[in-house]
């Protein structure tokens, strides 16, 4: 028998909770058991399952970056959820743990994507996030190519330069003024990296490097 995944929900609007709680009754792999108008409220509760939908704005006047900092410092994986896309808030909550992000004007089958994919550790990226993460105009988000990212996502990893250019069928020794570049845009934004260990942390603080999940149809 296959195992159900349990998830919580935060959101102000008791509405679309009672509806989401209404559809995810239907299914047999996804079960919602707690639910929670805010982070206070979901925190309270004794039994509280890891994976959590949170609404980006609760409109309780909280920042939904600290929000999303306190439930991943308790232990929870969250999705974030809006039906307004808001790019510094979208990035900021990306930066401070959350694993993906899903509008909520998508079906609830992507969701359901999602969930499972957070279930199975992964960091899914829909194609909204992608396109309000790549909108980010902050100034402590350095623009990089394709290209800088790609070598930023795997020398980040842990990759050789000489494994991260057999990938992407160039010389190590372009890996390393790759690397350059990215070190020196991003100590022009405020961010230098100063280790090896922080290029794998900047890209997971930008996003990069996440599991792309096709279009909603």
């Amino acid at each position: 028998m296959a195992t159900v995944i349990e998830i919580g929900a935060i959101d102000n609007d008791q509405m679309l909770l009672e509806g989401m709680a209404a559809w995810i009754a239907r299914s047999r792999e996804i079960a919602l058991t707690a639910m929670a108008v805010s982070v206070e409220e979901y925190l309270a509760m004794p039994r509280r399952p890891e994976i959590v939908i949170l609404d980006l704005n609760l409109e309780n006047f909280t920042d939904p970056a600290e929000n999303v900092r306190r439930l991943v410092a308790a232990g929870h994986v969250v999705v974030i959820v809006s039906v307004i896309p808001d790019p510094v808030w979208i990035a900021a909550t990306t930066e401070a743990g959350a694993r993906a992000y899903v509008p909520k004007a998508n079906n609830l089958s992507t969701l359901a994507d999602v969930i499972r994919q957070v279930a199975a550790g992964d960091t899914p990226l829909t194609t909204e996030h992608a396109f309000w993460l790549g909108r980010d105009a902050r100034p402590g988000r350095p623009e990089l190519s394709v290209r800088e990212r790609e070598v930023l996502v795997r020398y980040g990893s842990g990759m050789t330069l000489e494994a991260v250019g057999r990938v992407l069928g160039i010389a190590p020794g372009t890996v390393r003024t790759y690397l350059d570049r990215i070190k020196e845009k991003y100590a022009r934004a405020g961010r230098p990296i100063t280790h090896r260990v922080q290029y794998g942390e900047r890209a997971k603080e930008d996003g990069f490097g996440r599991t792309r999940l096709p279009p909603s149809t």
